[in-house]
């Protein structure tokens, strides 16, 4: 199911409509449809009609112990590979951003060719105290669930699917390796068994997040 790749590790923002020059931000990143690329989270450049990525303010110690190892991921963009495909088939984008002030982390993802993606929003529940997150989709469903991080770096998710025609529960994990690179591996509940999911390696990259595709009229 290539429509949950990415739902995991996870990936509407306005675009700057200001003169090609310095321009606050508000909390979330600035985007021009033209660089497809985002601003760190108080300020953002336009040059020429382009957007350039800024270097991330570095997570507070509150942020860190809220975040964990996943602070480390913000202003970072990374491009998975599926297990044994070549990097040229279709590859999953994420470009991970501060949101809300820094009390949550905005994932942005897409496929390379656009035609699937979403946003996710992890933050901490402030009656359970847990990290939650909510991923909104392109296709016309979302995904609920909870993080929860470990000692080893790694961290495991658990999300509920809402909206989806066969797949009703996911649960992954993900880890940092030692050369920089993450893995997740995950199984999903479809048609009420489970069954292997999918598994990327993602590495650090510059280059830009594919634009997803305008809705066409049904």
């Amino acid at each position: 199911m290539r429509a949950l790749a990415g739902t995991i590790c996870l990936f509407g923002l306005a675009a700057c409509t200001t003169p090609p020059q310095q321009a606050a931000c508000n909390d979330l990143d600035c985007l021009t449809d033209r660089a497809h690329e985002y601003c760190a989270q108080n300020e953002c450049k336009i040059a020429g009609g382009h957007a350039h990525l800024q270097a991330s303010l570095p997570p507070s110690p509150a942020q860190r112990e809220i975040f964990g190892p996943l602070a480390d991921f913000v202003g970072q963009r990374f491009k998975g590979v599926r297990a044994g495909e070549s990097t040229e088939i279709n590859p999953d984008y994420q470009s991970w951003h501060w949101a809300l002030g820094g009390s949550a982390i905005l994932i942005k993802h897409a496929l390379g060719d656009g035609t699937y993606g979403g946003d996710t929003y992890v933050y901490k529940d402030a009656r359970s105290g847990s990290l939650v997150y909510v991923y909104i989709t392109n296709a016309g469903f979302r995904t609920e669930g909870t993080m929860t991080l470990h000692d080893d770096g790694s961290y495991t998710a658990e999300e509920a699917v809402l909206g989806h025609d066969t797949i009703t529960m996911v649960r992954s994990t993900s880890r940092k390796n030692v050369d920089g690179t993450l893995t997740m591996t995950s199984e999903m509940l479809e048609n009420g068994e489970w069954r292997t999911g999918h598994s990327f390696t993602y590495s650090a990259t510059t280059e830009h997040l594919p634009a997803l595709a305008r809705p066409s009229a049904s």
